[in-house]
């Protein structure tokens, strides 16, 4: 189970926010691109203290309602590592979750779109249908990509 059906099943019951209103740390916060990938291209993610925004060229989508993740994310046996974890739209559908140190890999990023699950009921059907309609995976091709910080000063 991935992060963001891990999410869907738990709801609020699984997470703990770091802190009410916590905002991305300034570490985090900046434009990333895939690794692979120079800081002058179309395709990239950034971050700023409250909002998450992909971009594709002229194609941009911008989430707000940030949280980062508290320790209990991770569960008891997560002791010392270096992950953080911002949910976008925490109050809401938790289209991108953003992992910040992914894999305990200091200064790589990985982002899970939200995507349509198979299963039963109006609830799910309802949030199947918010991310048809977002449509993340295809016009933003970063998903579950390493991404790379860009300097600042460019």
């Amino acid at each position: 189970m991935n992060r963001t059906q891990l999410s869907l099943v738990c709801g609020l019951a699984c997470f703990v926010p770091a802190h009410a209103g916590a905002q991305v740390p300034v570490e985090f916060q900046g434009d990333w691109v895939a690794a692979q990938a120079t800081c002058d291209g179309a395709v990239r993610f950034r971050v700023e203290a409250a909002k998450l925004t992909l971009v594709n060229g002229a194609d941009t989508q911008s989430f707000g309602d940030v949280e980062m993740a508290g320790p209990a994310y991770w569960g008891p046996d997560y002791k010392g590592g270096i992950e953080a974890v911002a949910f976008a739209e925490f109050s809401g559908d938790q289209p991108v979750i953003a992992t910040f140190n992914a894999s305990e890999k200091k200064g790589v990023a990985q982002l899970a779109f939200g995507e349509p699950t198979p299963g039963p009921g109006p609830m799910l059907a309802a949030l199947n249908a918010r991310y048809q309609k977002l449509n993340l995976v295809k016009r933003f091709p970063i998903n579950k990509t390493p991404l790379k910080k860009c300097p600042t000063n460019r």
